[in-house]
């Protein structure tokens, strides 16, 4: 069952799954699949996970670990993560339409080129994630925290931001164009050289970090520094 809602806003729910891929088994009913070794196509992976990945919902990943397993490409429509944790592991070169995800913790690792398109994500943590060039473009997120990542390049446009936070993260050349901010806060983070600053209206960002914001927003609002 999944976890009990908390009134904390700003904290993702955990995924209601053992990450430990050493320990007791889950009790019965419970279950949880762990994946390891190297994928060369998602698609595939998930056909192996999800029989009916043919169903007109989409296909549907649950209760699952990534210990250390590499995903390297691959495209999906209407993809589903439910309760997933992915640890030390590689998601590279990944491109997902439509579908969404909850309950979902990356910790270690590698996103790196990830694109996910008219998604819904809710009740996410990446920690300490190399996300480079990762793009979550026209998705609502729900409830995510991104903490010590390095997220140059990444891609919001049209993506609406409600309760989330960004913690020690390298937004460099970050993508902000169209952004909705219903909630966001950015603590510690780097800005150099952000697209789409004017997207940020409304976001909570530390006065200490407004230096590296300075140039990308007076390009957003079309002022000229001389």
């Amino acid at each position: 069952m999944p976890p009990r809602r908390k009134t904390d806003l700003w904290q993702p729910l955990p995924p209601a799954v053992d990450d430990q891929p050493g320990g007791a088994a889950a009790p019965a009913g419970g279950g949880r699949r762990v994946v390891r070794g190297t994928v060369d196509d998602l698609a595939a992976a998930i056909g192996e996970l999800d029989p009916d990945a043919g169903g007109l919902t989409g296909p549907t990943v649950e209760s699952t670990v990534l210990a250390g397993a590499r995903v390297l490409g691959g495209r999906v429509t209407g993809l589903r993560l439910r309760d997933v944790v992915a640890d030390q592991a590689v998601l590279a070169g990944i491109v997902l339409d439509g579908g969404g995800a909850t309950r979902v913790r990356v910790t270690g690792g590698r996103v790196s080129g990830t694109v996910w398109i008219r998604g819904e994500l809710n009740d996410m943590l990446f920690d300490q994630v190399r996300a480079d060039g990762l793009a979550l473009r026209a998705c609502l997120v729900r409830r995510a925290r991104f903490v010590n990542c390095d997220l140059s390049g990444l891609d919001l446009t049209d993506t609406r931001l409600d309760h989330v936070r960004f913690e020690d993260c390298d937004l460099s050349s970050a993508i902000f164009s169209g952004a909705q901010i219903a909630a966001a806060q950015l603590r510690g983070c780097r800005f150099d050289a952000v697209v789409g600053a004017d997207g940020l209206a409304g976001a909570e960002i530390d006065s200490a970090d407004l230096a590296s914001l300075a140039g990308p927003m007076a390009a957003a609002l079309g002022i000229s520094v001389v």
